[in-house]
């Protein structure tokens, strides 16, 4: 029996060894692919290239970038070549320098693939490209039919130095040439960069005024030049043609469907070929050496066609990712249940062994069984406990926000009254002057912003219910969208952004209800400008998609961007994240007022380079129910009101005093919010001179330009917070002795006891009182002129109040210290106390003069001269020698400085001070 048990474990383990040998890897060939340069077409090359390889398991690929320098991708090269390849795929970066390590490599017996441009020789094993001159001479053809074989031609060329471009260019004169009334009245090559192609572009319109086509030997160059043309107001009279056709969003064939190409010609990568062509030439396999990729015209005609295939293209790209992994997911499972199968054998086999003890190991399981399903049913208990508990939390937190609506509902009364009331005044015209007028503005402005945040509020809370019915109207989307659009024109203006509109179509009829497209429109225009800083761009562009019967209005600015999350999250109920300001409810009810027309909302977005939305309405009426359709039109919107979230032009006249003498200390406002700004100048500006900010960064270069002698700051800010503002001016020599003043709606102990820990030297929190904000105002500046009467005279060591800052402090000993050191010497001047501190002359000033009452000067003058009594009550000197000894230029001017502090010359303060 023993031996039959061995032998069968033997057996067994013989089995699960075999099965668990891993099957014999692939032979694996090494591609390396030496890449010149780096921009979006060469990114479309390199992804065609993956794609192809995803179906290559048994390929090792290894790609470098050279980044257009020649040196860097010879090295490249020939490191590849020193680590193993089996085959070079090149793109050179320019064909004169690459050709002898080409033919280097290829001497060496390893293939060489060149991929978009050649060598100077012909010793290579194959090309894939597009014939850079038979795409020249497309381009000129094209232009040729389009304008009747007339015209006058810009041409934007890439660096010379470049087989395409060197192509491109002759292939496309060739072919104008032989239109008699074409010709090309300017060459512009990109050989120094942008800025001075920019230049020479604009001085070539100028010079010819007759040329009414620009060609780009790439979409980047056309898309430039309209860019500048449109500048000078001038891109509506050219024709601009560009090479790439590269997809996706912000690219070439996106830029023809904008508009803002007029066309472009498809420029093939020829990556997944490349590929391709390399597993031909390892696997001993028939191959061209020559291969030249197609072209096609891409203009508004196809452009929308081209895209969406290109779009399906990578669509069905992906999904033969998902059924690869699927495959290797399988191959997986297979695998496994090789394994499982093997030692389900050995189960059986020392079952026939083991009976005894399997039996013994099911009645054990039995018991575990038992007491399993005890513990399971404590699980279902607990479960049923949890399900009941979220019901319960569910229906509190119903109830809260139930009555949180209710009493937002309750709002609207009394807002209702206070706007009639202001209304009335507004209208009556007795307001007091245009001070209250400006006031009564203001609470009007503000009323309505809180009006329309509970009428926010309640929309959404009927959207949650299924109560907010849509009443659609055929109405002119385009006229509607250019109406909203003019009435930001006005803040556009103020903050220097451009703010564009495009459409092709002059009318473009659609079913929506008004009123809720309007609520869209406007917040995503108001998101625009809120994240879009001054002289950015805005653009709303209407596009009607005949293919799918829908039609988009894109929104799109040049603003901070968002994050991925951000974007992931940006439609969620009550979302902020860093980029929002406001409830976080305006982009999760603009998409749900969407839906209910059956559309939808697209985001685009990148960190620091824009965002834009898409609101994709359908054409049509068979989308909506019989009761949500209106046959006449709705009443106009009034979006004026709709604007009430941003600033107002204040009145040009100065509706307060402001102090502005010289001699008035000076308050820095930093606050976000211009209402806040204007109140709090308002209420101070007829005692102090009042500097503004309106962020922690503008803040903090304000203070430090300026030194205010106190700074009143909000915690709540964009950039800088109040608290780490507040950090940088108590560490900052030039800035330590302002007292700061933290303004915020945070009331906790907590809270406050961190914004005291930051150095501010007082935080009031909102809503604050008026008398008591001035209050604290006066003491702290009545503390700073205490400690400048401590300091009028010349200061003493141990002077030095405990009330001072650390900073302050070794400022102040530093300074007093070089003075006492340096008084004899005639150099002593505010120069050189500006260079030994690292401060300027109106830094130092202030610094000096906030902390001793006295310029740095004065403070000099009072050294030398207390010096020079006592050398005159000790009498070993004459006069004169006592001049140049406490750093006088001449017994003239000490005889009159002297005079001008002591009411007395030098030799009559002897006199009476002997006789004494």
């Amino acid at each position: 029996m023993m031996r039959l048990t061995f032998f069968l474990l033997w057996i067994s383990s013989l089995l699960i060894i075999a099965g668990c040998t891993p099957q014999q890897p692939y032979k694996k060939y090494r591609i390396g692919f030496a890449q010149c340069c780096d921009d979006p077409w060469r990114d479309v090359m390199e992804r065609e290239m993956l794609r192809e390889l995803a179906f290559h398991p048994e390929v090792d690929f290894n790609i470098r970038v050279a980044y257009n320098d020649s040196e860097q991708q010879i090295a490249q090269i020939k490191e590849m070549v020193a680590q193993g390849i089996d085959i070079l795929i090149v793109s050179p970066n320019e064909s004169k320098p690459l050709t002898p390590v080409v033919e280097q490599v290829l001497k060496s017996g390893i293939p060489v693939i060149l991929v978009d441009r050649k060598t100077t020789s012909e010793k290579y094993t194959a090309y894939i490209g597009a014939n850079n001159y038979e795409i020249g001479t497309t381009a000129a053809n094209y232009i040729a039919s389009h304008f009747a074989e007339k015209g006058k031609i810009i041409e934007l060329q890439l660096g010379m130095t470049m087989t395409p471009a060197q192509d491109r260019s002759r292939g496309f004169k060739n072919a104008v040439s032989k239109y008699p009334e074409m010709g090309i009245v300017a060459q512009i090559e990109m050989s120094k960069g942008m800025d001075e192609l920019k230049v020479a572009f604009e001085e070539s319109l100028k010079a010819h005024p007759e040329a009414n086509i620009i060609f780009g030997h790439n979409d980047f160059l056309a898309e430039s030049a309209y860019n500048w043309a449109q500048e000078s107001g001038k891109d509506q009279y050219l024709f601009f043609v560009g090479i790439d056709g590269i997809p996706g969003m912000g690219k070439g064939i996106q830029a023809v469907e904008d508009g803002i190409l007029d066309a472009s010609l498809l420029y093939p990568t020829g990556g997944s070929d490349a590929v391709r062509l390399a597993l031909a030439v390892l696997n001993n396999l028939p191959y061209e050496k020559e291969n030249v990729l197609q072209t096609i015209v891409i203009n508004a005609a196809n452009a929308r066609i081209l895209h969406l295939q290109m779009k399906k293209e990578e669509s069905l790209q992906r999904s033969i990712d998902g059924q690869i992994k699927q495959l290797d997911d399988l191959n997986s499972i297979y695998k496994n249940q090789q394994l499982y199968i093997l030692i389900l054998v050995f189960s059986l086999l020392m079952a026939i062994v083991l009976g005894g003890i399997l039996l013994k190991s099911l009645r054990a399981k039995n018991e575990m069984n038992k007491i399993l399903e005890v513990k399971n049913r404590e699980v279902l208990e607990h479960e049923q406990q949890i399900v009941h508990m979220s019901d319960e939390l569910r229906t509190a937190t119903n109830a809260k926000v139930e009555f949180f609506t209710n009493i937002s509902h309750e709002f609207r009364t009394p807002l209702s009254l206070i706007l009639g009331y202001i209304e009335s005044l507004l209208t009556a015209g007795n307001t007091g002057g245009k001070e209250a007028k400006h006031d009564l503005t203001l609470v009007r402005k503000n009323a309505l912003r809180l009006l329309q945040l509970v009428n926010q509020l309640m929309d959404f809370r009927k959207i949650e219910n299924n109560k907010l019915a849509v009443r659609a109207s055929e109405n002119d989307l385009i006229g509607f969208a250019r109406e909203i659009v003019k009435a930001y024109q006005k803040m556009a203006d103020k903050r220097n952004i451009d703010l564009v509109f495009q459409a092709h179509e002059n009318t473009l009829p659609v079913w929506f209800d008004v009123t809720m497209m309007d609520k869209v429109f406007f917040n995503l225009l108001s998101n625009a400008f809120k994240f879009t800083a001054d002289n950015g761009q805005i653009k709303v562009a209407v596009v009607k998609d005949v293919i799918t019967n829908r039609t988009t209005v894109k929104v799109e600015d040049t603003g901070k961007g968002m994050t991925k999350e951000q974007q992931e999250r940006a439609f969620e109920p009550f979302y902020q994240g860093t980029r929002s300001k406001g409830t976080g409810l305006g982009l999760s009810l603009s998409k749900e007022l969407v839906s209910l027309h059956s559309g939808q909302i697209e985001l685009w977005s990148e960190k620091d380079r824009g965002t834009r939305f898409e609101v994709v309405l359908p054409l049509g009426k068979a989308h909506f129910r019989e009761d949500q359709l209106m046959r006449e039109k709705p009443d106009d919107i009034n979006y004026e009101e709709d604007l009430i979230y941003f600033e107002e032009e204040k009145n040009a006249e100065n509706i307060h005093q402001q102090a502005d003498k010289e001699n008035e200390q000076t308050l820095l406002l930093i606050e976000d919010n211009e209402d806040m700004r204007y109140f709090l100048k308002k209420q101070f500006g007829k005692n102090y001179r009042i500097l503004e900010a309106n962020g922690g960064t503008d803040g903090l270069k304000t203070a430090v330009e300026e030194i205010p002698d106190l700074i009143i700051a909000d915690i709540m800010m964009p950039g800088k917070d109040g608290l780490s503002l507040t950090r940088i001016l108590k560490t900052d020599l030039r800035t330590s002795h302002i007292p700061v003043v933290l303004l915020t709606a945070r009331n906790t102990m907590e809270q406050k006891i961190e914004g005291i820990q930051t150095g501010a030297d007082a935080y009031v929190t909102k809503p604050f009182n008026l008398v008591f904000l001035s209050e604290i105002i006066k003491n702290l500046l009545y503390g700073r002129a205490s400690l400048r009467e401590v300091f009028s005279a010349v200061i003493q060591p141990g002077q030095f109040p405990a009330s001072m800052g650390d900073l302050d402090q070794q400022f102040l000993r530093k300074f007093t210290g070089f003075v006492e050191e340096q008084y004899t010497d005639q150099t002593l001047s505010v120069e050189r106390l500006s260079e030994e501190f690292g401060l300027s002359r109106v830094q130092l000033y202030r610094k000096v003069k906030a902390l001793t009452g006295e310029s740095a000067n004065d403070y000099i003058q009072h050294v030398r001269l207390r010096k020079a009594s006592q050398l005159l009550l000790e009498g070993e000197l004459t006069i004169a020698e006592i001049a140049y000894k406490t750093g006088y230029s001449s017994p003239a001017y000490f005889s009159t400085a002297f005079k001008t502090k002591y009411a007395c010359s030098p030799t009559e303060y002897k006199e009476r001070h002997a006789v004494k």
